[in-house]
C-alpha cells in the first residue's frame, strides 16, 4: 500500500464518521439530518469502490459515481432547508431545489448517465450549494456569539462552506480546464474530505448533545405537567354501599 492509497482509505473512514455519529447519537430520528446521512453514506460507498475496498465492475462504479454526483446537491439543499430559519429563504431554496432537479432530469434525458451530464449539472449545483452554505455559516456564526445552541450548527455550516468552496476549485480544474493530473486532484479531494468530515463530525456531536439535553428537558416538563395536573384534581369520596371499599 502506497501513501496515496493510505490517504484514500483515511478519507473513506472520515466519510463514515458522520454516518456513525448520526446513527449512534440518534440524530437520525430527526428528519433534518436524514438528507445529510444519505449524502455521507452514498459518498462513503463510492469511496469504497474507488479505493478497491469492495470490488465491483467498472460500469457499476462509473454509474454509481455519476448518480452520486447528481443527488449530491439536492441532498445538501434539502438539509439546508431545515437549518435556515427565514421563511423567505426556505421558500426560495425549495423553488431552486425543484428547478435544479428538473434541470438535472432534462439533462439526463438529453445526454443519459454520462460525464457530460455531470459537467453540465455540477457547476450550477456547486455554486448554489456554496452560496446557501455561506449564508448559513454567516447566520449561525453571528448567533453563536449570543446563543450557545448555535455553536454546533456554526461548525456544521463551516464544514459545508469549506467543502463546497474547495469542490468548486476541483470542478474548475477537472471539468473546465481538464488538467491531466488526475491523481493529484484525487489526492486533493481526499485531504478536503478528511478535513471537512472531521469538522462536520465535531459539529454533529455537539448538536447531538444539545438535542439530548432538549429531549431530557421535554420529558421533565411533561412529567411536571402531569404531576401538577394530578395535584389539582379534586378528591372525590367513594360511595358507601353498606361495606368499605378496599383500595
Amino acid at each position: 500500500m502506497n501513501w496515496h492509497s493510505a490517504i484514500g482509505i483515511l478519507s473513506t473512514i472520515a466519510l463514515f464518521a458522520p454516518v456513525l455519529i448520526i446513527v449512534i447519537t440518534k440524530l437520525i430520528r430527526y428528519k433534518q439530518y436524514f438528507p445529510l446521512f444519505i449524502y455521507c453514506l452514498l459518498a462513503f460507498g463510492f469511496n469504497l469502490m474507488t479505493e478497491r475496498l469492495i470490488n465491483v465492475p467498472k460500469t457499476i462504479e462509473r454509474s454509481y459515481g455519476i448518480i452520486n454526483n447528481l443527488v449530491d446537491m439536492p441532498l445538501i439543499l434539502s438539509f439546508l432547508i431545515f437549518q435556515i430559519a427565514s421563511s423567505l429563504h426556505i421558500k426560495m431554496i425549495k423553488i431552486l431545489l425543484a428547478a435544479f432537479i428538473v434541470f438535472e432530469l432534462v439533462v439526463v434525458l438529453l445526454f443519459g448517465i454520462t460525464i457530460k451530464t455531470i459537467t453540465l449539472t455540477m457547476g450550477p449545483g456547486l455554486v448554489l450549494v456554496f452560496g446557501y452554505s455561506l449564508y448559513y455559516f454567516v447566520y449561525t456564526v453571528k448567533r453563536s456569539f449570543v446563543h450557545n445552541k448555535f455553536i454546533g450548527k456554526a461548525i456544521i455550516a463551516s464544514s459545508l462552506t469549506f467543502a463546497y468552496g474547495c469542490f468548486i476549485i476541483i470542478y474548475l480544474m477537472h471539468y473546465v480546464y481538464t488538467l491531466p493530473e488526475l491523481d493529484n486532484l484525487f489526492l486533493m479531494y481526499y485531504f478536503i474530505t478528511i478535513i471537512y468530515c472531521g469538522i462536520l463530525s465535531v459539529g454533529l456531536y455537539i448538536e447531538s448533545k444539545r438535542k439530548k439535553k432538549l429531549y431530557e428537558l421535554l420529558v421533565t416538563r411533561r412529567e411536571l405537567m402531569k404531576f401538577f395536573s394530578d395535584e389539582k384534581k379534586p378528591a372525590t369520596p367513594n360511595k358507601v354501599t353498606g361495606q368499605w371499599k378496599l383500595n
